[in-house]
């Protein structure tokens, strides 16, 4: 059944639900519902709606609420993305993958070896494009939340503002390297919230590492093999989640 993100003000006491804007015009146009069928909505505690569907139109569907549950979708571990900013369109898959996956927020920033460089008007454009993304893909993906997809910055500085956000912040730096721990065996705490930090194409610099360590992102490995920056991102993320048991079938 289709998820839809609802604002609490569009559901009012009585069980009636308004879907607006894009989510309307995708329910109308273009899976063409029809009054009396049903779509689920989720609203910011995590509780499910099914609602049958009253009216439609472009800007505005109307429902009113049939049955309503509480179900655990979202991952238990907090985990940041933060993204060098990769070449072409990159970036637009990079929030599809992590937003489907879990990821609490999404970072992308600028890097020594970074090749866009984006005019504020550009990034401002760009951001709202792939904040438009993740929200589509967490709804495909069925979760309660949406990860908000930051106004690209220098990667330090993207780093001192989430740390102040979480002062108990664990950050892991991406990089390939001797004798770097993995990913996957480090020692990491899954009720913390994290950071994964991801080079660009050509990797982070040896005085960018250095620098992200002095603010407390530790070098991890994510194995052997020589991954894309636009993949590094889901796999980290993937190992994270699988640590910390988010990828057990419900029940299990």
């Amino acid at each position: 059944m289709p998820l839809f993100f609802v604002p609490p003000g569009q559901v009012s006491p009585s069980g009636e639900v308004r879907i607006l804007d894009k989510d309307a015009w995708h329910i109308s146009r273009v899976l063409r519902s029809r009054q009396g069928e049903l779509v689920t909505v989720v609203v910011e505690d995590g509780t499910e709606h099914d609602v049958r569907l009253e009216s439609l139109g472009p800007d505005q569907v109307t429902g009113v609420i049939v049955a309503s549950r509480r179900t655990r979708r979202e991952a238990n571990a907090q985990i940041h993305l933060i993204q060098a900013l990769p070449k072409g369109q990159g970036m637009a898959g990079v929030c599809e993958r992590v937003a489907e996956l879990g990821a609490a927020s999404i970072w992308p920033v600028l890097t020594q070896r970074t090749i866009p460089r984006l005019e504020p008007e550009q990034g401002s454009a760009r951001s709202e494009r792939w904040q438009t993304i993740a929200r589509e893909a967490a709804q495909l993906a069925g979760r309660h939340r949406f990860p908000q997809v930051r106004f690209p910055v220098p990667i330090l500085e993207a780093l001192q503002i989430l740390r102040v956000a979480e002062p108990k912040l664990q950050a892991f730096t991406c990089h390939d390297g001797e004798l770097r721990q993995g990913l996957s065996s480090v020692a990491w705490d899954s009720n913390l919230p994290t950071a994964v930090l991801i080079g660009p194409e050509g990797g982070f610099t040896p005085g960018e590492v250095q620098e992200l360590a002095s603010h407390g992102a530790r070098p991890v490995s994510l194995g052997p093999r020589n991954l894309r920056s636009t993949l590094a991102g889901a796999v980290a993320l993937t190992v994270l989640l699988a640590r910390a048991g988010d990828l057990e079938a419900p029940g299990g």
